[in-house]
């Protein structure tokens, strides 16, 4: 007994000694492989007809499952087991609302986590997900689909999206569909597709890579499927932006459709865009959105200009744009009538002027020309517009409640004080009050309702610093604070 004592007493002692030394020593451990043996084991059970204690009937088939399994994984089964509902008590439980094959992919799932998918099934295992609230199933189903997107399946994915009210799915056939509409329209799902889902369409400006004559195409193609539709056909060919078009195209395709020249407001339709086209200097009054440019990104455009060097002077007659913010190169968008350098560009109602500069390189003003031309990135057409009264290089041009402001600057005459102002509706350049200085290489902003000016050179450093402001409304310039340094050949631009 005292060895059996002391023995116990040595263990005690033991244990003891080494919980006080390691007192803070807590470590969990856990183990990777436990969630699948645990679902491998649960799918035994199942396979073996162990444990089960309730079947599922879809018609005339029926699963035998646990309880506990679809309680744990999905939210329809935990409120309906869990609940205090009915069926928590009853053996067989009749399901309605889900196929049979969609709820044995769902079993599945929650026996293995794995589900197998393709475009028989997806809308049975879909529906099937949604309908019991099997979120991880809905995930797989929208990452198989998004994956399954083809010019063949897009609409039909579409509507499931709609249908089950997923709305990233939605997205991805949308940004699929502006890509390739032209194909997609080819479909024959196309023709079976709701009204408001091709006005959809055809009204935004996100349609990649679309002429408005094949777009006018399609809509005519979708309304002649069925008769009845003919009476929206207004409602639908509204979003075709007729305008864009070519004369030619409106000739020989547009007025040739029946229904273009039946149907009252197709007819004004296109009245409106043989109007638009025919009278290029009364477009700022036409604007609609019909007229918009089908684009959703700004782009950059660079016009004319030269590479000023000993051995090259020559002047270019090119515009290059970039066609959004992550482009690296510029493309060739048009080319000019004539080449210019030192010209001034202003933008109105999305229309570009440029306007005097030179076509020939000269180090003063000897070669400034009076030339104005108006750049249509509508139509991608040049206009050449009513010229300035005097020639101008180094000037300012400035947009101001519509209209256009031409600012000093210089010609072989010398510096200008001079201010004309163009009217787009009248196609007319008229003089305002001039600035109280001659000035050229100065800079120029509209802010709020009036246009300030400032710098540039003049008679003395003093010019430099100055600021006018025009008023429109009085036709007056007046000084405001100067500057604090002087500044020539710099820039100014408003910002809220």
């Amino acid at each position: 007994m005292a060895e059996s004592d002391g023995g116990e007493f040595a263990q005690k002692h033991s244990q003891s000694s080494m919980a006080n030394k390691n007192s803070t020593l807590r470590c969990t451990f856990s183990a990777p492989s436990h969630s699948a043996t645990l679902l491998q084991g649960l799918s035994v059970l199942r396979a073996q007809g162990q444990l089960l204690d309730v079947v599922l009937a879809v018609k005339e088939e029926h699963f035998k499952v646990h309880k506990a399994v679809l309680a744990a994984c999905s939210d329809y089964f935990r409120a309906m087991f869990t609940g205090g509902m009915r069926e928590s008590n009853q053996d067989t439980i009749e399901l309605k609302g889900l196929s049979a094959r969609g709820l044995k992919h769902i079993i599945d799932f929650a026996y293995s986590a794995e589900v197998t998918l393709d475009l028989d099934c997806i809308q049975d295992v879909l529906g099937a997900a949604v309908f019991l609230q099997m979120v991880p199933v809905v995930e797989l189903c929208e990452e198989f689909l998004k994956s399954a997107m083809s010019v063949e399946t897009c609409l039909h994915i579409g509507q499931m999206a709609t249908t089950f009210s997923l709305s990233s799915l939605k997205e991805s056939v949308d940004a699929f569909t502006f890509r390739h509409f032209l194909q997609i329209a080819d479909e024959e799902d196309f023709l079976h597709i709701p009204m408001e889902r091709l006005v959809f369409f055809l009204q935004s400006n996100k349609l990649k890579n679309c002429n408005e004559i094949d777009l006018f195409h399609a809509a005519i193609r979708w309304l002649q499927y069925d008769e009845s539709r003919r009476a929206q056909a207004s409602s639908v060919l509204c979003h075709v932006r007729f305008s864009l078009m070519r004369s030619s195209e409106l000739v020989d395709s547009v007025q040739t459709v029946g229904i273009m020249v039946e149907d009252v407001l197709c007819r004004q339709y296109l009245l409106e865009a043989f109007n638009y086209q025919i009278l290029p200097f009364r477009q700022h009054e036409m604007q609609s959105s019909r007229t918009l440019i089908r684009s959703d990104v700004i782009s950059l455009i660079a016009f004319g200009g030269t590479p000023y060097t000993d051995n090259d002077r020559t002047v270019s007659t090119k515009a290059y744009y970039l066609p959004d913010a992550v482009s690296r190169q510029f493309k060739e968008l048009t080319e000019m009538e004539t080449g210019c350098s030192h010209a001034c560009v202003a933008v109105l109602d999305n229309f570009v002027y440029v306007v005097g500069g030179q076509h020939l390189q000269y180090r003063s003003g000897e070669g400034a020309v009076d030339a104005c031309f108006r750049y249509d990135p509508h139509l991608n057409q040049w206009l050449r517009i009513q010229s300035m009264q005097e020639a101008r290089i180094q000037f300012q041009l400035n947009v101001l409640q519509g209209l256009i402001y031409a600012t000093g600057g210089r010609n072989r005459s010398g510096s200008l004080s001079s201010v004309e102002c163009y009217c787009p509706k009248k196609n007319e350049w008229s003089c305002v009050e001039p600035l109280k200085r001659r000035i050229w290489g100065h800079a120029g902003t509209s802010c709020g309702e009036k246009l300030y000016i400032s710098g540039g050179y003049g008679v003395s450093l003093e010019d430099k610093k100055t600021l006018h402001c025009y008023d429109p409304t009085s036709d007056q310039w007046d000084f405001k604070s100067p500057m604090n340094e002087p500044r020539v050949l710099h820039a100014m631009i408003s910002a809220r």
